[in-house]
């Protein structure tokens, strides 16, 4: 039970911290625990999705503990609410924001078009809470923003198939990223799942270091027409998510 008790502790610090990540002296400061003690605690809730560590050596939450820092996700959704509304209404597409945490991002708000927010619930909610950074144009938007030392951490040398055309090696996913840091635009288009298309913007690194990224998804790829719309949108909106991100 004690373990069990300093284990909850150690969480309750992570969400409270959220979104600054702490060091394992810190939460051994806090729960007055010597620093082997905390970094095991942090060890065990890393192993199950209630913690992520950060390029800096720290911690936040994970995948499965990232909505109980209800204050932080409340604001950032709040603050995100008018540029995602307006890709929308420019686009007729879906908006996601994303944070990353550790290997994966997880979608933190995202808003649909009228006429497709059943199919897209369903199609989010098939793939699951948390994607992988390498599959995705979010999570390679992401990526482009870390430390090339850190980010070669979390490329596998092969990557599993999750559709026939999922991009296969860590070198092909190293042009990729670099491709899109170029453009400032990363793409993907039915490597997660073979309906849908995506573009995203990584957005500047948040003042406690979070990496988040804005992104449009749609079923298929976007015609000629289309495609500029989304672009344009995606561009000038996330300046504006930024913007509104930084004052909290």
């Amino acid at each position: 039970m004690r373990s069990a008790d300093r284990t909850l502790a150690a969480l309750d610090f992570l969400v409270d911290a959220a979104p600054r990540a702490v060091r394992v002296t810190d939460v051994a400061h806090h729960l007055e625990l010597s620093l082997a003690t905390a970094s095991r605690l942090l060890a065990a809730l890393v192993e199950r999705g209630y913690a992520s560590r950060t390029s800096e050596r720290r911690f936040t939450v994970g995948p499965r503990s990232v909505l109980l820092a209800d204050r932080w996700v409340a604001a950032t959704r709040a603050a995100a609410a008018g540029p995602m509304s307006r890709v929308v209404a420019a686009t007729g597409e879906s908006i996601m924001l994303a944070q990353q945490l550790g290997d994966v991002l997880v979608s933190i708000a995202w808003q649909p078009p009228r006429h497709h927010a059943e199919e897209m619930a369903g199609k989010l909610s098939g793939i699951g809470p948390a994607f992988p950074l390498w599959a995705t144009a979010t999570g390679r938007a992401m990526l482009g923003k870390l430390p090339s030392a850190h980010r070669a951490k979390l490329l596998p040398e092969r990557c599993p198939r999750l559709t026939n055309r999922t991009l296969a090696g860590s070198a092909e996913l190293r042009q990729v990223i670099r491709d899109g840091e170029r453009t400032g635009l990363h793409v993907e288009n039915g490597e997660v799942d073979p309906d849908l298309w995506c573009c995203a913007v990584a957005l500047e690194r948040g003042t406690m270091g979070e990496v988040l990224a804005l992104a449009v998804i749609s079923f298929g790829e976007p015609d000629a027409a289309q495609r500029p719309r989304i672009l344009n949108a995606l561009r000038r909106e996330s300046r504006d998510v930024g913007y509104h991100l930084a004052a909290l």
